[in-house]
């Protein structure tokens, strides 16, 4: 019987953070696993079933641990060209037989401060927790406030699974020490400014330097969340930041992409010329409809600080 009929999903979760906490361990490699089952150990979310592993890596030995990863049996995720455009901080590896997928990131979005700065800053706070009967570094439940309120936010408005956990994390209880340490981590990692809306909440009141709030990084961050993080705000992004010449290239994947990308972004597509044709159709609509918000992102609006909720 094939592993993949026999490694359910759960199981898989758990032995890849397994694995990849030894794999670390023999190069001496620090890691921090993000997300996951330790946000609802810590008590942040609902139990549910991750999908993937996340895995954040100390950023000077991100190319190791990948190359790493590689050597020892997985292979690279085939990445669509949004993705090679926009995405920077993250690679994601797949595994025979296993139902997961591995994502590394050298940095996590919305975390300001210097990729290293934050790492530290997140290390230091740093808890054992057993996978697969392995002792796995993970955030402790303060700093996996912010990894989830992050997350959350930026997907808030697109899935109503971010929306509904971000609702969960405003009305936990954290005790006066917790809320302390939280804005200290915040102002540490750099995201009392991205989570401007979201501190308050659960009475944590902290000002952000005045560098981080006039930074470029806070700015494409607020695009980002008041775009909703939809695949028209990248392609946007994407446009307006790449070399003119490249451009009209750009322009023409957004609105009709290769077989290839089309088979990798929506892979239940029927490959066939109408098949492909429907999906390509299908697709522009969505980024017809989610276009005015994600150009609404760029504007003033959207850069100036929120209103706290």
């Amino acid at each position: 019987m094939a592993a993949a009929t026999i490694l359910r999903l759960d199981e898989a979760v758990d032995l890849g953070h397994a694995w990849l906490q030894s794999l670390a361990d023999e190069r001496g490699i620090r890691i921090l696993f993000l997300k996951g089952p330790a946000l609802h150990r810590h008590g942040l979310r609902a139990p549910r079933t991750s999908s993937d592993v996340d895995v954040l890596v100390e950023p000077a030995r991100f190319a190791d641990f990948c190359a790493d990863v590689l050597a020892a049996g997985c292979t690279e995720r085939d990445a669509i060209l949004i993705s090679e455009l926009t995405t920077l901080h993250s690679r994601t590896f797949v595994r025979d037989g296993w139902p997961c997928d591995i994502d590394v990131h050298s940095f996590y979005p919305g975390f300001l401060a210097d990729p290293a700065v934050a790492f530290g800053a997140l290390w230091r706070r740093r808890v054992a927790m057993e996978f697969a009967h392995r002792a796995c570094t993970v955030p402790d439940r303060v700093s996996g406030v912010l990894v989830l309120a992050l997350h959350s936010l930026r997907g808030a408005s697109i899935q109503e699974r971010h929306g509904d956990e971000l609702q969960q994390l405003v009305a936990i209880e954290l005790t006066d020490q917790e809320r302390s340490d939280v804005a200290a981590l915040a102002l540490a990692t750099g995201s009392a400014a991205t989570l401007e809306t979201v501190l308050p909440r659960l009475g944590i009141e902290v000002a952000a330097p005045a560098g981080e709030e006039s930074s470029d990084e806070l700015r494409r961050w607020r695009e980002r969340v008041a775009a909703g993080s939809h695949g028209a705000y990248f392609w946007i992004s994407a446009f307006l930041t790449a070399p003119p010449a490249q451009r009209p290239r750009i322009a023409l994947r957004a609105l009709w992409p290769t077989r290839r990308d089309l088979l990798i972004a929506r892979p239940d597509t029927v490959d066939s010329l109408s098949g492909r044709t429907r999906a390509r159709l299908a697709r522009m609509g969505r980024g017809i409809r989610w276009l005015p918000r994600a150009l609404r992102a760029f504007g003033p609006a959207a850069r100036a600080p929120r209103e706290r909720a």
